[in-house]
């Protein structure tokens, strides 16, 4: 019993010896967490500042931050507001959500800005100008810096949301009507539209089964397009306006001139609507558009045309340069050649593309297919004038001699199934590929077969003078006298010597897009204009393969000879 009771003294001992011990040395309490001394550090200047945020500041100081890791953030200090509706609404859980993850200035916070809080709730950016709304909710001055962190001033409690709640100026109603006989409501198209100041997306809205949306917004001037799969705005190149009383359709007015003519006729596709509310009083506005049904050949002969439209001003610009060295001759440097020759390839090979694309999706035969078929081919014979290869035949490479043999036998079998009023364009393009070739014979045989025909023009007639001038020399004056008979500056001539080739091509073509091949053809240097410097025979009679082609072709396509 004795020795029990020493035992049990001996424990208490060590009890009361280690209770002293821990009272010695407590355990430390860990350091504060970089969002700690972040929100401290806000608190201390929100409290020096005097913004009438101290309700605000009081919850902050017993948040309990101690898990937070980031030390810049963005906080929505709000005003002071009665105690009652301080005590329903804001407490330290709801407070996190005014205290956003990463630091804000007020240039950062763009429209359609998504914050994240600390209680990862998520907080929607609204902008207009300056006013800038968090949630709905204005943000009042600037940003307070506060450490690492900013600060800005609400006027009250931020809600919670999922998506942005914003006050809208304006209310744009677009009714889209399809006129069918009659007008009737047309669902189902898309309307981009952009703030027209800034250029940026305001979204795709889509109309409903009455053939309206509505776009709430805060822009004072707009954009938009309208668009619809087998559906178009636009009739014969002209934007429709409506229906006249006797069934008719009828077009806008674009240049104001009191007449519907050429001049008013669309310059690119899609149109773009403008919309103005500085010049206008309502804040509320339905504007109506009108589309037809279209089918799907018509809409993929326009979808060509605007390519091909394209495809001809970047070769005309190109040219321009070649020719008149318009913007400092590109003959000085291998680069500047490289540079004119990028662009023009890369036009081409997007027009070619579009084309295959919408032949893809034409039936056999049709007379849209075999349209854009020519132009297909046509482009490809450009190729070849300026570069001495179309590159490709269907997927793979070929090389310079491979793509002339190719382009012929293409052309020549295109020739036999194709409609008859585009037999013509088919052989002039075949003796424009022998011309280059220096197949004189040939190229004289398919000119002389369509001029008889009505095909005259001026590179038909400068394609004739060129392949006709060592075996018939008569007639190659006759055709040359034709295209100077055109420019009253340029006199007739009896005899073939001298500089007349030439310049009755310069003349001619100068502002065709065709002229540069021609000076390879007849082997001159570009000195008609005297602003060039630089150019060198022959190396500049064809242009630079771009590197990414010879790359790509594991240079079955080899850089024409001069270029580094």
């Amino acid at each position: 019993m004795k020795a029990l009771c020493y035992y049990l003294l001996g424990i208490f001992s060590l009890c009361i010896l280690n209770a002293c011990d821990n009272e010695e040395n407590p355990t430390p309490e860990p350091p504060p967490s970089k969002g700690q001394e972040e929100v401290q550090k806000i608190v201390e200047v929100l409290k020096e500042s005097n913004l009438e945020v101290s309700q605000f500041v009081e919850i902050l100081e017993k948040v309990n931050v101690a898990d937070l890791t980031q030390d810049e953030l963005t906080v929505f200090a709000v005003k002071n507001t009665s105690t009652a509706s301080r005590a329903t609404a804001l407490d330290t859980a709801s407070i996190k959500n005014h205290i956003a993850k990463g630091r804000y200035a007020k240039d950062d916070l763009k429209d359609g800005t998504k914050l994240t809080s600390i209680s990862n709730e998520t907080l929607y950016v609204t902008r207009t100008g300056n006013d800038v709304l968090i949630n709905g909710i204005n943000i009042i001055g600037d940003a307070i810096q506060a450490g690492n962190s900013y600060v800005y001033i609400v006027p009250k409690i931020i809600p919670v949301g999922e998506k942005p709640v914003t006050t809208y100026k304006h209310q744009t109603t677009i009714k889209v009507n399809l006129i069918d006989g009659g007008y009737k409501p047309l669902d189902g198209v898309s309307i981009a539209v952009k703030n027209e100041n800034t250029g940026a997306e305001l979204g795709t809205f889509t109309t409903d089964a009455t053939g309206t949306a509505v776009i709430s917004h805060n822009c004072d001037t707009l954009t938009y397009t309208i668009s619809k799969e087998g559906y178009s705005d636009l009739s014969d190149g002209f934007l429709l306006a409506g229906m006249e009383n006797n069934g008719n359709l009828s077009y806008a007015d674009l240049n104001g001139d009191g007449r519907i003519d050429e001049g008013d006729k669309v310059s690119s596709e899609p149109y773009i609507y403008y919309l103005n509310y500085k010049e206008r009083p309502e804040s509320i506005l339905t504007e109506t558009c009108y589309m037809i049904a279209v089918n799907e050949t018509e809409t993929a002969l326009t979808e060509w045309n605007n390519a091909l439209k394209d495809y001809n001003n970047e070769l005309l610009n190109m040219e321009m340069q070649l020719i008149t060295g318009y913007g400092g001759s590109p003959y000085e440097s291998d680069e500047s050649m490289k540079y004119l020759a990028n662009i023009y390839y890369t036009s081409a090979f997007n027009t070619l593309e579009t084309g295959e694309k919408l032949l893809n999706g034409l039936a056999e035969n049709s007379t849209v297919k075999q349209t854009i078929q020519l132009g297909v081919y046509r482009i490809k014979v450009d190729l070849y004038a300026y570069f001495g290869t179309m590159f490709k035949s269907g997927s793979n490479f070929i090389s310079a001699d491979e793509s002339k043999d190719q382009l012929i036998s293409n052309l020549k079998q295109y020739k036999e199934t194709c409609p008859n009023e585009l037999k013509n364009e088919t052989s002039f393009l075949l003796a424009k590929v022998h011309m280059l070739a220096g197949e004189y014979i040939d190229a004289y045989d398919n000119i002389r077969s369509v001029i008889p025909n009505g095909y005259v023009d001026i590179e038909s007639k400068l394609i004739l003078a060129i392949s006709a001038k060592d075996s018939n020399l008569q007639e190659s004056i006759e055709a040359l006298n034709f295209v100077r008979e055109s420019f009253e500056w340029l006199e007739p001539i009896q005899s073939l010597d001298g500089n007349e080739l030439i310049e009755t091509c310069h003349t001619g073509l100068n502002e065709s897009g065709n002229l540069y091949p021609y000076y390879r053809v007849l082997n001159e240097a570009i000195n008609y204009i005297q602003v060039l410097t630089g150019f060198t025979m022959p190396k500049h009679h064809l242009l630079p393969i771009p590197q990414s082609v010879i790359d790509e072709s594991n240079e079955v396509i080899k850089q024409n000879n001069g270029y580094n």
